[in-house]
């Protein structure tokens, strides 16, 4: 079945404003983080608007990961700055990060009364991790074909997928030992011939006014949020450098910083610490932008949160619109080559890994000591999987899809 391919809207405000609203409308209902979100982006920018060449977020997962970040606005930042540049950017990300800033800021005030007990949102959350489960099975046969080639790509693929699963090492240390191997592969003449197909963005350089604008603008901008709340924006640009692969890896740091009688920002309880993470997996947007928005707002109110998330982008936002044009620049060079050959392996374990992980939430009712095999998980699991691989429904109808079918099993 052919896919009318839809023009970029123009003039570039309308670009501006769909841009923002589809990452905030993908944001806004799909839950469970970075590889769900960049799977549904895939399929709507790709797919079914074809803006982006099918597969191409998929495609670049690599280096989304590769730099500092949370991976769901990477994957922003990618597409705004393709489409419509560095404003473009900008624009994305805050359409990314926006739905998770004001749903966990009022969960915030509140979720000790939230009823996340009650049998018809226990069924909405059956539906959607079934429905992530199928998303993100049927973007790693999507993306298998390139991302997994010859003897190399199968055996990291499986010392990768061991090693996160077992948790023998971290997603940076993987990543980074992956990249290492296809340099070398590289560098031994084992690569494969010719120049990366698309490794980053070609990005017009701004002119010499707009470069003094922009740095006057940066610096003002810093000055001003650092009197506003700069201990804790500078604290989650800290942890903005740190994110390599996901915001589950900055979750000793939040210990570190927020949690315990000896935290130095907020001294929170640890069994209140593992209530949190367990509703950052439960509402939409990425985990780490939800992490970021609580501790702020528990800190510093409303004004905290926004400065804790502003710190937490802040890194990627510049250190990638930097890499991505560098990248395109350099797709011909061996090490370039390397790493991103030798990482595209180790990102489709990290899928499936993500798969795994949904697919058991589904099948065993969210688990816990009291968990029970659900055949209603296992059911929508199987008929999002064959749905996503079919390629006849978009990403967001089978998320509605299964959603619907839970409230209405747990209402029946």
């Amino acid at each position: 079945m052919s896919i009318e391919k839809h023009p970029l809207p123009s003039p570039q405000r309308h670009l501006l404003l769909s841009l923002f609203w589809q990452f905030f409308k993908i944001a806004l209902f799909v839950v469970g983080g970075g590889y769900a979100i960049i799977a549904v982006a895939d399929d709507i920018f790709g797919r079914r608007l074809k803006w982006l060449k099918e597969g191409e977020l998929m495609e670049h997962l690599p280096v989304f990961q590769m730099v500092p970040g949370i991976i769901a606005g990477n994957a922003a930042i990618y597409t705004g700055l393709k489409l419509a540049g560095r404003l473009g950017a900008a624009v994305a990300l805050v359409g990314v990060v926006l739905p998770s800033l004001i749903i966990f800021t009022l969960v915030s005030c509140g979720y000790e009364a939230l009823p996340l007990e009650a049998p018809i949102l226990s069924g909405i959350f059956t539906g959607l991790r079934a429905s992530l489960a199928g998303i993100i099975g049927g973007a790693i046969v999507s993306g298998w074909r390139k991302g997994v080639k010859g003897a190399y790509g199968y055996c990291a693929l499986a010392v990768c997928a061991a090693a996160l699963w077992t948790r023998t090492a971290s997603t940076a240390t993987v990543l980074l030992l992956a990249a290492g191997a296809g340099i070398a592969l590289e560098w031994c003449g084992l690569g494969d011939s010719g120049a990366i197909e698309s490794a980053g963005v070609e990005v017009k350089p701004l002119s010499r006014r707009n470069r003094v604008i922009a740095a006057v603008a940066t610096l003002a901008a810093l000055a001003a949020i650092t009197l506003w709340r700069g201990r804790l924006y500078w604290t989650f640009v800290k942890f903005g450098l740190m994110c390599f692969g996901g915001g589950f890896v900055l979750v000793p740091a939040y210990i570190d910083e927020f949690v315990g009688p000896s935290a130095p920002m907020l001294q929170l309880p640890m069994h209140e610490f593992g209530d949190v993470m367990a509703l950052t997996q439960m509402t939409p947007g990425p985990v780490g932008v939800n992490c970021a928005t609580f501790f702020g707002f528990r800190t510093a109110g409303v004004a905290g949160a926004i400065a804790a998330t502003l710190g937490l982008f802040s890194p990627s936002y510049f250190l990638l619109t930097t890499a991505l044009g560098g990248l395109e620049r350099w797709k011909e060079n061996r090490v370039a080559k390397g790493l991103l050959r030798g990482v595209r392996p180790a990102t489709i374990a990290l899928m499936v890994v993500a798969f795994v992980s949904f697919a058991s939430l589904a099948l065993w009712g969210g688990g816990g000591e009291e968990a029970s095999f659900s055949p209603l998980g296992c059911a929508l699991a199987v008929i999002s999987l064959a749905a996503a691989l079919s390629r006849r429904l978009s990403a967001m109808a089978i998320i509605f899809g299964c959603a619907a079918v839970g409230a209405i099993v747990a209402l029946v």
